[in-house]
């Protein structure tokens, strides 16, 4: 099972699932008494989001003005956006990279604003310690990207990689990162230039 949060315009946070069996759901919001306005976007069994569908994030990637776009990279390598899942569902799909060999070997997706840009942008952790950003992202094609760590570097130990605001400036632009051996990281303020401060959140384990 995986998700991804997503915001439809509809308050709160919804969450994107796909679960094990292919079935994918979207929750619209979610608080504290629970998961709200559950729509089937595939029902289980459906062979793509089973078996052929690896890493997804979702952000604000078109114009609508809400973070309910979702990226899908497939395990052929080829990477396609799904646009305004609350009024298309995922039956608006553009492919924005043919299938290769590179994406096969992205390992870890999170969607953040480290740029500006009027779009969101995109954070590859790739599995050799490479992390790269692609600055608003849209539905066209992929931009150039941004490497904000070289292969072979310490990222190759990161197990879980997230953005967000978390700090007071309220700009999705903070990555915490959760490392092989248990600390975790926050990284605040990351941007074209890459990464700038490191606050150990919590200890090896």
């Amino acid at each position: 099972m995986s998700l991804t949060s997503v915001n439809t315009g509809s308050g709160t946070d919804g969450v994107v699932v796909r679960w094990i069996d292919g079935e994918m759901t979207l929750y619209a919001t979610v608080d504290a008494k629970g998961f709200h306005g559950e729509k089937q976007l595939a029902p289980p069994n459906t062979t793509a989001w089973k078996d052929d569908a690896g890493l997804m994030s979702a952000g604000r990637f078109t114009a609508n003005g809400h973070r309910d776009d979702l990226l899908v990279d497939w395990k052929d390598g080829h990477v396609s956006l799904f646009s305004d899942l609350a009024a298309n569902g995922l039956k608006k799909q553009t492919q924005i990279a043919a299938k290769n060999t590179t994406w096969t070997y992205a390992t870890q997706l999170t969607t953040g604003s480290f740029t500006g840009k009027n779009t969101d942008d995109l954070l590859v952790r790739w599995i050799d310690g490479e992390t790269t950003i692609y600055p608003g992202l849209s539905g066209k094609a992929l931009p150039g990207e941004i490497k904000i760590r070289p292969a072979k570097s310490n990222w190759a130990d990161a197990t879980v990689v997230s953005a967000g605001a978390f700090t007071a400036n309220t700009t999705a632009d903070d990555v915490l990162v959760r490392w092989n051996d248990g600390h975790v990281s926050l990284f605040t303020g990351v941007d074209a230039k890459g990464l700038h401060d490191e606050v150990q959140l919590a200890p090896a384990s």
